[in-house]
């Protein structure tokens, strides 16, 4: 057997969709004759991650009491750096605050990404402190400042402490506070209430500046790299009978990537081969990346999207995708692995921009690169191309983690 069943009595197809999740969720938590040894994902994210993006303090709470019989990673963190603490702080969620503290493996030093919003840029960088001082939580500053007084000095991208946060935002009750616990005050930053403004535009056209450059594409990851055999055939086939299966009773998605949107399916909707294709793909493919890349041992590989995709030719059909139009992706790295064999559809391929080519690879292969390169989906003439595509996240490895 190829992938060893999920355990039952849980709602496994419920936790794929956000209409049913929260009830499939609650149900889990309800029961408590459920002991899992799989991790349990709820559209694709750790549960208590899950709970805490969708600022639901309740159900947070309730899966941290939970721990004892389910996979909990108090300190798993999403596309845009957040981790649980992150939500609960910049929610003003005490009560999820004070839970999460009492976690002997909780880090209160993770640090967020610059997330671009409506054409403003929030700064990178920044731990749940920062977050907490920004929305002017005194009892959150104060709760995580007597929890670990060490992120007192932890610095933002732009290198901003939590000291300056409080005077650049206003928070003078939070700012009288840090004045005390500040062990050194020779070093308390003293800024102008007249430059504040200035202050603040400065730093905010350094965060859109650092925020462009990373679109850009690093020197380092300007090439198109082939892996072979990532996937065996049969897994390919499994992966393929599954998908057809799935996708012959509910159908594809076409809506999840607005600007270039594709014929889809996240992997978490198939999740009893969800958790054993990423950990697959964590053990065989991202070694290989790293070595392709040359990638240091500090950078550490996350899925920022998994997802199957199926480019067809139907004759006489103009609602049946083919072909996917010149775009970048929202990754620093991306790759597709063949699922099905090369001889079952004619053309296809990625088609790359800058070299004017189009690399086609066989079945398991997987083609990676940056997500930053104009590419495409060269036309399948004839046949289906059903493929398996990641966008990759690309973090520096703290040393705690």
């Amino acid at each position: 057997m190829l992938v060893p069943p999920l355990p039952a009595d849980v709602d496994w197809e419920g936790l794929s969709s956000l209409a049913t999740a929260p009830s499939a969720l609650h149900a889990l938590l309800r029961n408590s004759s459920v002991v899992l040894d799989v991790p349990v994902s709820v559209m694709g994210q750790p549960p208590l991650l899950f709970a805490a993006s969708m600022y639901d303090e309740d159900m947070a709470i309730l899966i941290l009491s939970q721990r004892q019989r389910l996979h909990v990673d108090v300190n798993a963190v999403d596309n845009h750096g957040f981790t649980a603490l992150h939500y609960a702080a910049d929610a003003d969620a005490v009560d999820l605050v004070r839970a999460l503290l009492q976690c002997a493996d909780i880090d209160l030093h993770a640090t967020s990404e610059d997330l671009s919003v409506l054409g403003h840029v929030e700064s990178g960088g920044r731990t749940p402190l920062h977050l907490a001082v920004i929305r002017g939580n005194l009892a959150i500053v104060q709760m995580l400042v007597d929890h670990d007084p060490t992120v007192l000095v932890d610095l933002d991208w732009d290198e901003n402490s939590a000291a300056h946060l409080a005077q650049l935002h206003g928070r003078s009750s939070i700012e009288q506070f840090l004045w005390t616990r500040c062990s050194n005050k020779a070093q308390w930053p003293s800024l102008s209430t007249v430059g504040l403004d200035e202050l603040r535009r400065t730093q905010q056209t350094a965060a859109a500046a650092r925020y462009t450059a990373s679109l850009s594409v690093p020197p380092t990851l300007d090439r198109v790299h082939v892996l072979r055999n990532i996937l065996t055939p049969d897994e390919c086939n499994f992966v393929v009978h599954a998908l057809t299966a799935h996708t012959d009773r509910v159908g594809w998605q076409t809506k999840r990537h607005t600007a270039y949107p594709t014929t889809d399916l996240p992997s978490y909707s198939l999740p009893h081969i969800d958790v054993w294709m990423q950990a697959k793909l964590r053990n065989r493919l991202f070694p290989a990346i790293q070595a392709a890349y040359g990638l240091p041992p500090t950078a550490l590989l996350s899925f920022r999207d998994l997802f199957y995709v199926k480019y067809e030719k139907v004759e006489a059909s103009a609602t049946v995708q083919n072909s996917l139009g010149l775009h970048c992706d929202g990754s620093i790295l991306s790759f597709n692995v063949l699922l099905n064999r090369r001889d079952a559809f004619v053309g296809g391929g990625t088609y790359f921009a800058a070299t004017n080519s189009t690399v086609h690879i066989e079945q398991g292969d997987a083609a990676v690169h940056s997500g930053r390169v104009v590419h495409g989906a060269a036309p399948v003439e004839a046949g289906k191309r059903l493929i398996l595509v990641a966008f990759l996240n690309v973090r520096q490895r703290r040393k705690k983690e």
